[in-house]
């Protein structure tokens, strides 16, 4: 029996998408796509005369992997113009992913190149562009002053790792006249994996729930996002954006989440107790009506923490609804307390 063109089209992307995840098997392949193992082995044989895969032996076995395709480009930040450099040159490299992927890369690679050219201080950008017909990487990294350090300070903020807080958050600027502060986040939040580096902090932000800092990894001076999209990739845009909106009534950036783990310091977990804490976690949080607070990784919060938030700052913007989410039973608990003492008040 033959075998359709589409049928075909599947296996094939199938096959790259377990090798691109280092879980392919010849023969489980075999059973699960109820093929012959001789069937499979000729896919692998064409994938291979195509180059798109690659095979050495270990031993006995075949072990197959991805080829990838680099490009490396350098450019002035002087008079750069992002959708230029989109079509003229990342495009085309990127030609064979989908639509879908291919728009939301495009969206995401635009924003922050933009962002380099627009509020780096730097004098040179460089961008890498890598693909393996799994997963499509665009790699983008100036020489300028570094993100953490220019929104610590532009808010003042003691440490500069209290800037991841403020771009998990989303709708910060330091360009308000110009730009509205929802090109980063937006960018994280279309494609499969999203890392900001700077100075001595990792930012990490593909997780709608729970985005995190590292620094165990100290990146060179200035700014350098890497950003990563499957070819599979099936979220548009579109559906990104409604799920931080209060559609039908509102079809603006009016939700977020907000991880309180960033408080964290380093490794250590977060000691969430202080009042002084509850302010610094809702610093701008009156520029949304619906924030969710993910308590993810938070064994415990103070009374005053709790009071902070749950009643000082609703009572005084009853417009900002405030959600916790992923509560523990003592972080459960002490919100819970809270709110009931201000349903007595």
């Amino acid at each position: 029996m033959s075998i359709s063109r589409q049928r075909r089209d599947e296996i094939r992307a199938r096959i790259i998408q377990l090798i691109g995840e280092n879980d392919f098997s010849v023969s489980a392949f075999a059973v699960q796509e109820g093929l012959s193992v001789q069937t499979v082995y000729r896919y692998l044989q064409d994938l291979e005369k195509e180059g798109v895969i690659t095979k050495r032996k270990t031993g006995r076995k075949n072990i197959y992997t991805l080829c990838e395709q680099d490009k490396l480009f350098r450019y002035p930040l002087q008079g750069l113009k992002e959708d230029i450099i989109w079509k003229r040159d990342a495009e085309p490299f990127f030609s064979d992913l989908p639509s879908v992927a291919l728009a939301n890369l495009s969206f995401a690679f635009t924003e922050i190149l933009n962002n380099a050219v627009d509020h780096s201080n730097g004098t040179e950008v460089k961008i890498l562009l890598r693909k393996n017909g799994y997963i499509a990487t665009a790699f983008i990294s100036d020489n300028g002053i570094g993100i953490f350090r220019k929104i610590a300070d532009a808010l003042g903020l003691e440490e500069k790792r209290f800037a991841i807080l403020e771009l998990a958050k989303g709708k910060f600027t330091t360009d308000p006249d110009s730009h509205t502060g929802e090109g980063i986040f937006f960018s994280s939040k279309v494609v499969d994996a999203f890392v900001i580096g700077s100075e001595d902090l990792m930012f990490y932000g593909f997780s709608d729930t729970n985005p995190y800092l590292d620094t165990s990894i100290a990146p060179a001076s200035g700014t350098h996002v890497l950003i990563q999209i499957k070819y599979d990739h099936t979220e548009p845009m579109s559906d990104v954006f409604d799920r931080f909106t209060q559609a039908p009534d509102d079809y603006g950036f009016s939700k977020t989440v907000v991880p309180v783990r960033l408080l964290e310091y380093g490794d250590e977990r977060p000691l969430v107790v202080s009042r002084s804490q509850a302010k610094r976690l809702m610093v701008r949080f009156e520029k949304f009506q619906n924030i969710q607070l993910d308590f993810s990784g938070v064994d415990e919060i103070g009374q005053g923490f709790a009071d902070e938030l749950f009643r000082v700052f609703q009572n005084q913007h009853p417009n900002t609804r405030l959600i916790p989410i992923n509560c523990n039973a003592q972080v459960g608990n002490m919100i819970a307390r809270v709110l009931a003492s201000t349903d007595n008040t």
